[in-house]
């Protein structure tokens, strides 16, 4: 009886040190708002790779060293994740979760201008600002737009939203979050129905890569959980001002 309560003694003491003992996942990424925010350790992405991960036990850890350094660096194993990744291929010391959430490439007009596009090659013949590099993200028909006398691209995303809300552009092509993110921010008029929105480039799967694989496993059980939870919405909310579309 003596040593049946010794043991039961032992495994008190010790559990709550096992429940300790997870350590930290350190996760690299890349400045991206609102879905990654350096300074604040915070965004969309972070807050939900945040979220599920904390739900585990673990705590987290995120170091901006740029998406290509992170993804060396977990494949290497000197760090535990990175995100965003955008769909890869497992292979040995990286292992992609689930989407954690869908980024939306939007091409955004004015509302007053009642513009109906039904495809990219629409926007032909019109005024577009988009960001550096979109031409290599949206296809051959991007590709053609890219090449026209009013196509723009610009470095700094924050301006897109304020430039054609000014009406330097007849469009505007970008992530929603994003676009709603620096348009909020910059803007007095907080309405969001002066713009149209033309959902004409399919969504792309933002995920989370691990080095370890039984912890992308666990995380993709847990994130199945928490997508159905208020608290997902909340963050998305936090960063978008209204409900995931």
């Amino acid at each position: 009886m003596k040593a049946v309560v010794s043991f039961a003694l032992i495994t008190y003491l010790l559990t709550p040190q096992l429940v300790c003992a997870k350590k930290t996942i350190s996760i690299g990424t890349s400045e991206a708002p609102p879905h990654t925010i350096n300074g604040k350790n915070k965004g969309i992405d972070l807050d939900i790779t945040a979220l599920v991960l904390n739900k585990l036990g673990y705590q987290v850890n995120f170091h901006f060293f740029g998406l290509a350094r992170s993804a060396i660096e977990v494949h290497a194993g000197r760090l535990d994740a990175t995100t965003p990744i955008f769909w890869q291929e497992d292979k040995p010391g990286i292992y992609s979760s689930n989407a954690i959430i869908n980024y939306l490439p939007t091409v955004f007009s004015l509302a007053k201008n009642e513009f109906s596009p039904k495809s990219l090659t629409d926007l032909a013949g019109h005024s577009i600002i988009t960001f550096q590099g979109a031409k290599g993200y949206f296809g051959e028909e991007f590709v053609m737009l890219s090449q026209q006398s009013h196509y723009h691209e610009v470095n700094d995303m924050s301006v897109i939203p304020q430039l054609l809300y000014k009406e330097r552009f007849d469009y505007a092509v970008l992530d929603k979050y994003v676009f709603y993110y620096f348009y909020f921010q910059s803007s007095e008029d907080k309405r969001n129905d002066i713009f149209d929105e033309f959902n004409l480039i399919p969504q792309v799967p933002s995920s989370v890569a691990f080095h370890d694989k039984q912890l992308r496993d666990e995380f993709n059980d847990m994130l199945k959980q928490v997508k159905t939870t208020e608290e997902y919405q909340a963050i998305i909310k936090r960063y978008f001002n209204r409900t995931q579309p």
